[in-house]
């Protein structure tokens, strides 16, 4: 049995709900159902959704957006990112208040909607509404769309969302420092200094072209460090002067100066 069919399972049990009542609230037939649970079909995003629906906060969350995460990394990014394409230039928020959306799907998903006007200005208004999952979603597909003016846009909602913004610093975390999700999540609601092994990964995501969330999450992390390490105001100042993104340069310029990015 797979680790998240595994945990689909055991939320179901806690939940007190039968294969067969799970069938019917999901719309999937019981042996479907039962194989997902198993091992023996795959678990995707909308069997994810559908068991959050019905489970609510019952569901183990963060496994399953690890385990999310793992499967669409796997390999189902384009045909996921096309369904949330779709899902957002109709006006539906669809998966995106499900699951946090992996990386790569995002970029997957903002190549798909980038030229796309209505679909940015649905993305925008997200970003500032709904679940906390919908917001940080929303926002991580429109920081990924290499626009500067978008960019502003989605860096304006991590720095005054603080749910969001825990949620963006864990995922980055976990990509690029390989930690589990809740070794990300800890450190990302923390404010202690960086070792120096995470610091270097960190320093390279300043010039990662691809994301201007990752880029300006990577600023707040290393601001912790400012002062005590020569190598950060380093790379500080190199991203200075590559950084397109108003905010972002905002933001790196508090840290240089020694203030809380958050605070400007």
């Amino acid at each position: 049995m797979g680790d998240l069919g595994r945990t689909l399972r055991e939320a179901r049990e806690q939940a007190g709900l039968s294969l067969t009542g799970m069938a019917k609230r999901t719309g999937y037939s019981r042996g479907y159902i039962g194989n997902v649970e198993t091992g023996v079909r795959a678990v995707t995003p909308d069997v994810i959704r559908k068991y959050e629906n019905v489970l609510g906060e019952d569901l183990k969350r963060r496994q399953l957006l690890l385990g999310t995460i793992s499967a669409l990394a796997a390999g189902a990014e384009p045909d996921t990112a096309a369904s949330i394409a779709n899902d957002i230039s109709g006006g539906r928020t669809g998966m995106l208040t499900g699951v946090q959306t992996s990386h790569a799907t995002d970029r997957a998903v903002a190549s798909l909607v980038a030229r796309n006007s209505p679909s940015i200005a649905s993305l925008a208004k997200w970003s500032r509404s709904g679940k906390a999952l919908l917001r940080v979603n929303a926002a991580g597909i429109l920081a990924k769309v290499r626009s500067p003016t978008v960019d502003n846009e989605a860096i304006s909602v991590i720095q005054a969302d603080g749910e969001a913004r825990e949620l963006y610093l864990t995922a980055v975390l976990h990509r690029v420092l390989g930690l589990d999700w809740d070794a990300s999540a800890d450190l990302a609601a923390s404010s202690a200094p960086l070792s120096p092994e995470q610091i270097q990964p960190l320093k390279a995501e300043l010039s990662n072209p691809n994301d201007s969330g990752a880029r300006y999450c990577s600023v707040l992390l290393l601001s912790r460090n400012q002062g005590a390490e020569p190598h950060v105001t380093e790379a500080l100042l190199s991203a200075l002067r590559s950084e397109v993104s108003r905010e972002n340069l905002r933001a790196i310029g508090a840290a240089l100066a020694g203030i809380n990015p958050l605070k400007i």
